[in-house]
């Protein structure tokens, strides 16, 4: 009876201790499939996502790019770009589509003349990153009509 006993107690353990060793794999593959899923897809980075062009004249053009990287291992597209205001033009040029660790950027045109003071511009980038679909970057300064180009 005693060996019954020790034998059934034995194989419960064994039992258990299966069942943890199963749940403890099945979590840790999980996990390494979701980050492998995370992985595959595209991811922007941008260099920076702001732009401050100082003490500037009124009149001229201020242009500035935006350069970004794919940090992703999925195809990141750039779907849309749009801007705040009709005195700011962006553009992402022929390329909308860009592989892992392929570089681009977005060509911001601000329109000083008319305006003075703080100015603070808004460009709205869509794309099929999952983490960052809509990314916000930002051009300012600050336009003194006294001064001159």
């Amino acid at each position: 009876m005693e060996k019954l006993i020790q034998t059934k107690t034995a194989k419960i353990l064994y039992f258990i201790l299966g069942l943890i060793v199963i749940s403890v794999l099945m979590m840790y593959i999980s996990d390494n499939s979701i980050i492998a899923a995370y992985d595959k897809g595209p991811k922007i980075v941008f260099k920076e996502t702001e732009h401050d062009f100082g003490k500037v004249p009124q009149g001229p053009s201020l242009q500035y790019n935006f350069k970004f990287t794919n940090k992703g291992s999925g195809i990141l597209k750039i779907e849309k770009v749009q801007t705040s205001c009709g005195c700011t033009a962006a553009e992402v040029g022929n390329k909308t589509e860009y592989k892992k660790n392929e570089s681009g950027s977005i060509k911001v045109e601000f329109q000083t003349q008319g305006r003075v003071g703080q100015q603070e511009k808004t460009i709205t980038v869509l794309t099929n990153d999952p983490d960052n679909q809509q990314v916000v970057l930002k051009v300012k300064c600050d336009i003194d009509p006294n001064m001159s180009y």
